[in-house]
């Protein structure tokens, strides 16, 4: 028998494991439908990006063929209706310019210069480079930032990490203006779940917080942060889960704890809050940038103050003791509040004498006040005089109106001498949004010889609107230009002498969308919202005559055919009733649906879009707000208009009647809204 014969013979037979091999078939077909879920995923991640980028697409066209469309109707304009589009026309200008202001592709560049060899400069504070920068940041508003500043540094920048709202990479690379370059050394991580931090959110910040450990004392760490960023900078203690810390802040939340409260409990269980991420990030020297809607002031505690010192102490155990919790807590949670001996690291030796860290330079670098002030400029350029009034105003809208009417009714009470400097301290020095110091008074305080050809007050800051459940399409700034229009059109019956002037109001969101609304924002006038009424009762009488005319021709056995066309035509004005009485100023705010009204009124003219940029700003520092004054100018119907004298000759005008003999023989212009063709077509 040969050698190899031999071998064959030697070579054991293999026996096969049934059970072995079972376990191996359903191992391998667990991982290929594992390998198949994740494909599924993605393919209809693909597919839903597509179709939203789509319908991005798509709302463009939209808005383009509405353009082309309005542009149309303006062309036909004449008259009051002409006064009125050039009106709007101003103001959106001034808005559109606000908001372009603090798109923070373009205020970064303005703000931060580098010299191209060594220096960065920030608000006049200047920095050396030497290779040595990183940035880190969360936030939609860090997207734009951190592009901006990394086309500005270049090969400077080592690397960047930004934690973003999910769907925002998708949306950044939707506007040229966010894009990053092409050997970008960001890296961008979405996180977060319905305004939820999620595993992913505080696995990125993790990521980052251990990144921040290695650096020295020669690196210069750049944070870009935000408002509003709770469901990002989320990094609980290692103790902790998150899922514990979510139900200690939902609980404080249900019991109706203060933001203060709850900021403070929410520091001391994270581990980047309350100043941890400067902590570690010591001994390098760390700069905040900031983008905000509080203040143009550095606010240490904003976003949970990252970079803030935070002691850390027992205050978090004496909230959770006042709401009754301790006992309610996980143990874990509850060993942690009760730690008597404060976190304290080496940075923590780095205070001044305001507890700040000497290591960390904070800048506010978009605000309402960077807006207000380029807004003023275009304001001057419409021959108006521009007063910069509070940019942080807080409060509930209709507070807004309120103060925003009386505000704008002083100015005129004052230019025609009813009122003095003091007067006007005295109403404003209280007010619960523009409250006026009395320097301020001595400072715009007007008079007939610098009046001009008007006033524009600049305004700004966050209204706070009560949602009701199950709202409709609206936002703030639609509301506020409702509720505008309708105080004002008390306060003139109160106070006549106010009809001698043509106040509007126009305020839009620096997000460029005003709620869950594409519009930015509405027009606010005299007669907006009480001609509703008004168009709806003429309507009401011509529904009466119509079904009075059907029923007359059915009692006098009329042909068929006149009665049927009576009754179409009864059919088609009770629709129209039906829909002027949806959108009734009262009801569209008490469903905070007031977009349904500016969407059915005045072919839309009375909503503020942008007509250049786009729908998501990637900035949102709160919302702009201007109030217009213009004396001498009337609200009758446009008969005025069709002379060539600018004298209005309306002797039925309402103003006419209420004006004096001296000031009737000058020169007004019309504003008239009141008549049905000024109201435009229903949709």
């Amino acid at each position: 028998m040969s050698k190899v014969q031999k071998k064959k013979s030697k070579k054991r037979t293999r026996i096969i494991d049934l059970a072995e091999e079972e376990a191996r078939l359903k191992k391998i077909k667990a991982i290929q439908a594992r390998r198949q879920k994740v494909i599924d995923e993605v393919q209809l991640s693909i597919r839903r990006r597509r179709k939203e980028k789509i319908a991005i697409q798509n709302a463009g066209f939209d808005k383009e063929e509405r353009l082309r469309q309005k542009q149309i109707r303006d062309a036909a304009k004449t008259g009051s209706d002409k006064e009125m589009l050039q009106i709007r026309e101003d103001l959106k200008k001034v808005i559109e310019t606000g908001i372009k202001c603090v798109y923070t592709s373009v205020i970064i560049p303005e703000k931060i210069k580098y010299d191209g060899k060594s220096i960065l400069t920030i608000k006049d504070v200047k920095y050396r480079l030497r290779n040595n920068l990183h940035i880190v940041g969360w936030g939609k508003e860090a997207i734009t930032m951190s592009a901006a500043l990394e086309r500005i540094v270049r090969k400077q920048l080592k690397k960047g990490w930004m934690v973003v709202p999910r769907k925002s990479l998708f949306m950044m690379w939707s506007y040229p203006e966010a894009f990053p370059r092409l050997d970008s050394r960001i890296s961008y991580v979405e996180a977060g779940t319905d305004g939820e931090p999620d595993l992913k959110t505080v696995e990125a910040t993790r990521k980052i917080l251990n990144y921040c450990r290695k650096l020295k004392k020669r690196d210069l760490l750049i944070v870009m942060i935000s408002q509003g960023n709770d469901d990002l900078l989320c990094c609980p203690r290692d103790t902790i889960t998150l899922r514990d810390k979510l139900r200690v802040i939902n609980r404080l939340k249900a019991v109706q704890a203060t933001p203060e409260e709850i900021n403070t409990v929410r520091n001391k269980l994270s581990a980047i809050r309350g100043g941890d991420l400067a902590r570690f990030a010591y001994p390098a020297r760390v700069i905040t940038l900031i983008t905000s809607a509080v203040s143009a002031k550095p606010m240490t505690q904003i976003s949970g103050g990252p970079c803030a010192f935070d002691p850390k102490d027992v205050t978090s155990l004496g909230i959770l003791t006042k709401y009754r919790l301790i006992n309610r807590l996980p143990l874990t949670v509850r060993d942690l509040v009760e730690e008597t001996i404060p976190w304290v690291m080496a940075a923590d030796k780095q205070l001044d004498e305001k507890k700040n860290y000497k290591f960390v330079h904070e800048y506010v670098i978009a605000c309402n006040a960077d807006a207000m002030e380029c807004m003023s400029t275009d304001v001057f350029r419409l021959g108006l005089f521009p007063l910069k009034l509070n940019s942080t105003c807080f409060g509930e809208i209709q507070e807004f109106a309120r103060e925003y009417v009386k505000l704008a009714s002083l100015m005129i009470l004052a230019v025609e001498g009813k009122i003095d400097k003091l007067d006007m301290y005295e109403a404003m020095k209280e007010s619960p949004i523009c409250p006026l110091t009395d320097k301020k008074i001595q400072e715009i305080f007007p008079a007939k010889d610098k009046w001009g050809l008007g006033l524009c007050l600049l305004l700004g800051g966050r209204p706070s609107v009560n949602l009701r459940p199950n709202p409709g399409n609206g936002g703030p700034n639609q509301e506020l230009a409702v509720y505008f229009s309708l105080y004002w059109y008390l306060r003139t019956q109160q106070q006549p002498i106010l009809r001698e002037y043509t106040v509007w109001f126009s305020g839009g969101s620096s997000y460029g969308k005003d709620g869950n609304s594409d519009a930015v924002g509405a027009f606010g006038y005299k007669s907006l919202a009480p001609d509703v009424y008004l168009t709806y009762d003429r309507t009401r009488s011509r529904y009466d005559d119509a079904r009075d005319k059907w029923r007359r021709l059915c009692d006098e056995n009329r042909p068929s055919s006149e009665i049927a066309d009576a009754f179409k035509e009864f059919n088609d004005v009770e629709l129209i009733k039906e829909k002027h009485a949806a959108i009734f100023p009262h009801k569209v705010l008490a469903r905070n649906d007031t977009n349904l009204m500016f969407s059915s009124i005045n072919d839309e003219d009375d909503l503020v879009e942008l007509e250049s940029g786009n729908y998501y700003t990637f900035t949102n520092v709160g919302d702009l707000h201007i109030i217009r004054i213009v004396r001498f100018q009337c609200n009758c119907d446009s008969v005025c208009h069709g002379h060539g004298e600018r004298i209005c000759t309306d002797n039925e005008c309402p103003i006419t009647e209420t004006l004096s003999t001296e000031t009737k023989p000058k020169f007004q212009s019309c504003c008239r809204v009141g008549t049905e063709k000024g109201f435009g077509q229903l949709l």
